[in-house]
């Protein structure tokens, strides 16, 4: 095979991964397919990291939180003939892993700092100035959302690293929906609380 048919073969795999929705993907796991279900770990494995990352005190434990979760979704796809929405069941499925390896670990460790991310969100057309006082603040935002209670920081993630809706965050944590709304507004009190302490 030549590097350009090779070439040629990725775009049509990758045009193939868009093509089909989760749904067509579930259906084809649950027939035993498992090159769908690397579509699928392909294409969600950045958003359940960015979640997971948000809620735990290291980047080694955050992706085996994030394997763990795409371990146990094969499971119970092959399992389950029901999965009404992937995202979300997948979302689920690493809360809930990362909270057992959270019940048998020790506590949390609030000192991490933030590195990368802080980094990524600098625009690098702003002056220099601009971006110190931008690091600055999202350095102590990253900590602040840190140092929450765990329950908080879930809502956090879900919310901001997801984009999820009220009602799916609720699905998600399994908890009612004034639960969810109070949480997270209590979490974004914190954190205004926090920055405007430290300001």
């Amino acid at each position: 095979m030549e590097r350009g048919e090779l070439s040629a073969l990725l775009v049509v795999l990758r045009m193939h991964a868009v093509e089909h929705s989760d749904d067509d993907l579930v259906r084809r796991v649950v027939r035993g397919d498992s090159a769908a279900f690397g579509l699928l770990v392909e294409r969600h494995t950045q958003v359940v990291y960015r979640i997971v990352r948000r809620m735990s005190s290291d980047q080694a434990e955050a992706e085996a939180i994030t394997q763990e979760a795409f371990l146990r979704a094969w499971e119970g796809l092959k399992r389950s003939k029901n999965v009404a929405a992937f995202l979300p069941w997948l979302i689920r499925i690493a809360v809930n892993a990362a909270r057992d390896v959270w019940k048998k670990a020790r506590p949390l460790d609030f000192a991490d700092l933030p590195g990368e991310e802080v980094q990524q969100l600098a625009d690098s057309a702003k002056g220099p100035e601009q971006i110190v006082d931008e690091d600055e603040l999202l350095g102590r935002l990253a900590e602040a959302v840190q140092a929450l209670p765990l329950a908080y920081r879930m809502v956090i993630a879900l919310r901001y690293e997801a984009e999820m809706s009220y009602e799916q965050m609720s699905e998600v944590l399994g908890l009612p929906l004034n639960t969810v709304r109070t949480r997270l507004h209590r979490a974004k009190s914190r954190l205004k609380g926090a920055l405007e302490g430290v300001a």
